[in-house]
């Protein structure tokens, strides 16, 4: 008792009301008198775990009060979303559940208003918990922040197609090696082939000097 009464008024509302609104849905939130005849008259009915909206709702408050007792007992649970932020969604749903439920069913008793009751106690101790925490700015920072971290950072753009540039080059490169070997070649081949007739020009005129040193030494012998 000493750590409930150590936590908000809020969460202590939602203790309270949630605890006894798990009571009262065993109880009979519908129920039919008939009439016997001999026998008498008799009654029957149902409770509020009958139909959908029953289901969710007793289950959502055993949800929030295991979230409540956990608080108290400094447990910490690894749920992304705070006290304050998972109080105000069960606190919701269970009285939106509540009131759903005893519009739609028929031969609703007094337990099934008792409970409505209990449930809209609940969704304001959540928002009084809310309030305590920092109100709905502090939500809405909580779920921007939760959006986010989903989704995660943009994806950095593709880099520009640069790279391709070179490549579609490539083959001029190629092509141009391919040309400039084959004018080598073909002025090689020039070139050898003008050789021998310098070197038969170059023969001659070595002959043509050794015949005139030849020549002047007789020359002067007959003077």
């Amino acid at each position: 008792m000493e750590r409930l009464q150590a936590l908000g008024r809020g969460t202590q509302l939602m203790f309270v009301a949630s605890v006894l609104l798990l009571i009262i849905s065993f109880l009979n939130w519908q129920e039919v008198e008939f009439d016997l005849g001999p026998l008498g008259e008799g009654s029957a009915g149902v409770s509020a775990w009958d139909n959908f909206l029953g289901i969710v709702m007793g289950i959502l408050t055993i949800v929030l009060i295991a979230r409540i007792v956990a608080r108290m007992a400094a447990v910490d649970v690894p749920i992304p979303v705070s006290f304050a932020m998972t109080s105000v969604v069960l606190g919701l749903i269970i009285a939106i559940c509540a009131i759903l439920k005893n519009l739609t069913d028929d031969y609703s008793t007094f337990w099934s208003y008792i409970g409505v009751g209990l449930a809209v106690l609940i969704a304001i101790g959540a928002w009084l918990e809310v309030q305590d925490a920092g109100g709905v700015d502090s939500l809405k920072a909580e779920a921007g922040s939760y959006g986010s971290a989903t989704t995660g950072p943009a994806s950095p753009p593709p880099p520009p197609p640069a790279a391709a540039a070179p490549a579609a080059a490539a083959p001029v490169t190629t092509e141009a090696s391919l040309a400039g070997q084959e004018s080598h070649e073909s002025a090689a081949s020039e070139a050898s082939a003008v050789s021998p007739e310098a070197s038969d020009t170059a023969s001659d005129t070595t002959d043509a000097a050794s015949d005139a040193s030849s020549d002047e030494p007789s020359t002067e012998r007959e003077h």
